[in-house]
């Protein structure tokens, strides 16, 4: 990879670390403000809060695994199977949060019977978006596999 696409692959997630973080402190402040002017949903707020953070920091998660990537890419060492850990720690991460978003989505629609129409349309984007990432990543992974065969295959020939 060049050295400008590496360098704006770093500054591209140094921004959304940054803006991730920035969330993660707004989210309590937000949760508490919609409590009071919602009071229906105020026992929901604080559980709500919690796994908004936690999804985020899966987020963060699938971030660090791809700066890593990255650095790897850079060394010319992402033929290298210590590159799996670091996808599979993506994979994780994205079920993980995939499975947050699913939970709370499906917790408002059939447990407390609130949202409408437009919270079934996010629980079919949550799982769509996640499932999507999530097939897309296996299949990387699969390549990603094969290509270190290959490669350590041609070193032994070489």
């Amino acid at each position: 990879m060049s050295t400008v696409y590496s360098t704006a692959l770093r500054a591209a997630l140094s921004l959304l670390m940054l803006g991730s973080l920035i969330v993660q402190v707004a989210i309590p402040v937000n949760a508490e403000s919609a409590g009071e002017v919602f009071p229906e949903i105020e026992p929901l707020t604080v559980p709500y809060a919690i796994l908004a953070i936690a999804a985020i920091v899966g987020v963060q998660v699938g971030l660090v695994a791809t700066w890593r990537l990255a650095a790897m890419v850079s060394k010319d060492r992402i033929f290298d199977a210590s590159a799996l850990k670091w996808v599979d720690v993506i994979l994780v991460a994205l079920i993980i949060t995939t499975g947050l978003a699913a939970a709370v989505f499906v917790h408002l629609i059939f447990i407390v019977q609130v949202g409408g129409p437009l919270t079934l349309v996010g629980l079919g984007g949550a799982l769509t978006l996640g499932v999507s990432l999530l097939l897309l990543l296996a299949v990387m992974r699969g390549l990603l596999v094969q290509a270190i065969d290959y490669r350590s295959e041609l070193a032994g020939v070489v």
